[in-house]
């Protein structure tokens, strides 16, 4: 093996070790993991019996979508920072993101999405990893501290988002429970104050998200959390703060009431900062329209700091947290969903042109450089398992020379790098 070949498997398990569960892959898995050769070749991959209905009803969606924007874009550019998020050092990860081979995978993704043309990042540093008393957070403090220059240096613009760590395995490593144990709606707000503080002194990102997606953070932390108490929140972060220069926002999910959009407006917020996932019922037209004129009217910028298409019919949202749903999010790893993606990523382009966004990061990056084949035994993997397989071939195809984006990670670098 040349000096090369081992270069490359050795980025290959520093890669994964940051990006995976601490939990080992099984022997099952690594047997039924397949290869893409289809997707590899550019041919289509067939789409389950299961998710036909499924697929067919996000296409009409997305054209419908398509062909409203189009009706009413005239095609001018706005200068939208297409970014994406920085998966590798998202602090869901726990204390894997401590180890030294994290800053590797670090570096090897930073690479590989340059290699797309990306012009910036979003980095989850979540709620509590910061505050003093957690965990190694002064640990955690140091890698951030660490990013921030490396992301500077290569010109990425940076955005931070500072919302609760998740509760569930297959989402984040990171040990919550006792530390949201107790927790009321006082300590919560002075811990985020301190938390915006000590990233705005010490990390200095472009862009920091105080809270988004109300319904998540209530999931997430345990609190109630209504317009009033959202809004309360984000008042006591952004009362007397010294900003350094650094835009603050807020947001919240197309799926959430628009009464928190309409109070964030009143704050003083730099921005408001939108998520999409769900495309189905009114979640984009008309309710992203709304929020970017919500927030025009009050004289904000619009961000829409998270992206991506949830693979969801509208039975599969009633009566849970949009963004804590595993199952839904595994979904995403199929390579079927591939054509799917790639249009989604070309409307969210179009929207962004449009709405006048300055910054629009996509969420998993990892399908940029690779998916899982969906088969008999593929589907019967938990969530975990198929996002360590997706993960492992993002890696494989990251490390290629030349790197090997799907034909998602092109759409991608379309956007970025438009033609004549």
């Amino acid at each position: 093996m040349c000096v090369r070949s081992v270069s490359h498997l050795l980025l290959i398990v520093a890669f994964l070790a940051a990006l995976l569960s601490p939990v080992g892959i099984s022997t099952t898995s690594l047997t039924a993991a397949p290869r893409l050769e289809a997707a590899a070749a550019g041919l289509p991959t067939a789409v389950p019996a299961e998710f036909a209905d499924l697929y067919a009803t996000l296409d009409a969606k997305l054209k419908a979508i398509d062909g409203y924007i189009s009706s009413r874009w005239r095609g001018d550019r706005h200068d939208v920072l297409f970014s994406t998020e920085l998966l590798a050092a998202n602090s869901n990860q726990g204390e894997a993101l401590l180890r030294d081979q994290a800053w590797q995978s670090v570096i090897l993704s930073l690479d590989a999405l340059q290699a797309l043309g990306v012009r910036g990042v979003k980095v989850a540093i979540k709620y509590p990893v910061l505050i003093p008393g957690f965990p190694r957070s002064a640990e955690y403090l140091d890698f951030f501290k660490r990013l921030s220059p490396e992301l500077k240096r290569r010109n990425l613009t940076f955005l931070a988002q500072m919302t609760a760590g998740f509760r569930e395995p297959a989402f984040s490593s990171l040990p919550v429970a006792g530390h949201y144990a107790g927790l009321t709606h006082e300590r919560y707000r002075q811990e985020k104050r301190q938390m915006a503080e000590t990233i705005i002194r010490e990390i200095r990102p472009d862009y920091l998200t105080i809270e988004n997606e109300p319904g998540t953070q209530a999931h997430n932390t345990g609190l109630s959390v209504t317009v009033q108490t959202f809004t309360d929140l984000v008042q006591h972060v952004l009362n007397g703060l010294d900003r350094r220069g650094v835009l603050v926002g807020a947001g919240a999910g197309t799926w959430d009431d628009l009464a928190y959009t309409q109070a964030l407006a009143r704050t003083g917020v730099d921005y408001i900062d939108m998520h999409i996932y769900p495309i189905t019922g009114d979640f984009v037209v008309d309710r992203a329209f709304r929020i970017a004129e919500i927030a025009r009217r009050a004289g904000k910028k619009v961000v829409l700091g998270e992206a991506w298409l949830y693979k969801a019919r509208e039975s599969d949202l009633r009566g849970s947290a949009v963004a804590a749903a595993p199952g839904l999010f595994a979904r995403d790893a199929f390579s079927f969903w591939e054509p799917l993606d790639v249009e989604f990523l070309t409307v969210m382009g179009k929207l962004s042109h449009h709405m006048k966004i300055d910054f629009t990061s996509f969420f998993w990056s990892r399908y940029f450089y690779g998916y899982v084949e969906y088969s008999d035994a593929t589907r019967r993997l938990p969530p975990v398992e198929l996002f360590r397989l997706a993960n492992r071939e993002a890696a494989r195809n990251m490390v290629a020379t030349p790197p090997q984006p799907t034909r998602t990670g092109q759409a991608f670098q379309r956007l970025v790098r438009p033609g004549p």
